[in-house]
């Protein structure tokens, strides 16, 4: 659908303009079931693990994963994108294409067609007021409003105190969360059907709109996604050789059919019971454990997300020239980091659109650069699924005890009752 929606944006670019309302209509759809999906997904997970005793075991290992993940990547999407400035574009001509490309965008030109301005100076009282907006003083005009990192949050705390009610008295609540978060699946099921001929239309329209400039344009950007993922990937099968007790070589060997699953789906959940079953079956992880953390750490452990959010908006503000000191830097990782969490379930298009939080806090055009992203989006929903996937599957084999260590405990645990006197 790519390659066809290519032809048809280079052949037949009146088509292609003609048909892509469908698509934004297709993507209003999508983004009508996202709220619904994260109030009750969040809530009703955290309400399990508090309720759950084999859930609680681990809890304090899963949330240290998810700091030492998000801290990772950000780190590493940063670091590659200050190194090798990916949006600073010396070339002349090319910027001139580019800035043909922003100014042929229709009404989003009209904002973009003046040099960027710095945001002004509010002084000291600008970094309470960003966390004020991270807490929300009415949750429900948050919802109204969109704001998923506020409420995110909500969700978090309300789902923790939920699991400590007990449970005669949850037990609806739970039930109807569980029916919302079965509904929201339902229909994001049956939107799946129509995200090819999306695709399609959405790289139709984008291809009548700029042909193959963009490509070249976000050459840069690229390569700072795959040596990101590479990255991840590298230090995933770091992690599962030493926690399985292979060698490198035949660890990635066994993790073939994984990438590959995920390379042709591009799709975390999709990906799952591959990744359970070379965990359980071919690594010897205990399965009952790995079973319970797979689906838990994929919504929690959003590692594309992060690498997206942090590396676009520094690719964004190099492309303006907008200057980040320490503080905006740090502002780019911890809102990246939040905003990958809100991600579950989410199609790589409407992961994208959520950029432009991060770049509101920084008072720097998304919509714009939204096209480019949109142009090289299969590639970046590649590296997006194999980072997340191979960080699940490593931070599994972290924190699940192996067939061999399960056996050792066992034995270990009859010979100390054996050396015990009889009374």
């Amino acid at each position: 659908m790519i390659g066809a929606g290519i032809l048809c944006g280079l052949y037949y670019p009146a088509f292609a303009h003609a048909i892509s309302p469908v698509a934004q209509l297709y993507l209003n759809f999508l983004k009508m079931v996202v709220l619904p999906y994260l109030v009750s997904s969040v809530i009703f997970s955290i309400m399990s693990m508090v309720q759950d005793p084999n859930s609680v075991r681990y809890l304090g290992r899963v949330g240290m994963a998810v700091l030492v993940v998000s801290f990772l990547s950000v780190l590493v999407s940063g670091t590659y994108s200050l190194v090798l400035q990916p949006g600073q574009i010396e070339n002349p001509q090319s910027r001139i294409e580019l800035g043909e490309f922003i100014n042929s965008q229709g009404s989003v030109s009209t904002d973009l067609a003046f040099p960027y301005q710095p945001p002004p100076d509010e002084g000291a009282d600008s970094g309470h007021s960003i966390l004020l907006d991270l807490v929300p003083n009415n949750v429900f005009s948050a919802l109204a409003s969109g704001q998923t990192i506020q409420v995110l949050l909500f969700c978090l705390l309300f789902g923790l105190a939920m699991g400590k009610i007990p449970q005669p008295s949850s037990m609806s609540l739970s039930q109807a969360l569980n029916a919302v978060y079965r509904a929201c699946t339902v229909l994001t099921n049956w939107f799946i059907w129509g995200l090819p001929f999306a695709t399609f239309i959405l790289i139709a329209d984008q291809t009548a709109s700029t042909g193959t400039k963009p490509l070249t344009l976000m050459g840069g950007y690229l390569l700072v996604m795959g040596l990101s993922c590479l990255t991840f990937i590298a230090g995933a099968f770091a992690v599962i050789a030493i926690r399985s007790r292979r060698s490198y070589w035949v660890t990635i060997k066994t993790c073939q059919p994984l990438l590959m699953v995920a390379i042709t789906t591009r799709s975390t959940v999709a990906s799952l019971p591959w990744v359970i079953n070379l965990l359980s079956e071919r690594l010897r992880f205990s399965l009952v454990v790995v079973e319970l953390l797979v689906p838990l750490q994929a919504a929690l452990l959003r590692t594309g997300p992060a690498l997206l959010y942090t590396s676009g908006v520094l690719f964004i503000a190099q492309l303006y020239g907008r200057p980040l000191a320490i503080p905006d830097l740090l502002l780019v990782g911890i809102t990246s980091a939040l905003l990958a969490l809100t991600t579950g379930g989410m199609g790589s298009l409407l992961i994208l659109s959520q950029m432009s939080i991060v770049c509101g806090y920084l008072k720097i055009p998304f919509e714009a650069a939204f096209a480019l992203f949109v142009a090289v989006d299969a590639a970046v929903d590649t590296f997006m699924t194999l980072s997340s996937v191979c960080t699940v599957a490593a931070s599994t084999a972290m924190i699940a005890p192996s067939h061999r260590e399960t056996t050792q405990s066992v034995e270990a645990a009859s010979e100390q009752l054996e050396a015990e006197p009889v009374r």
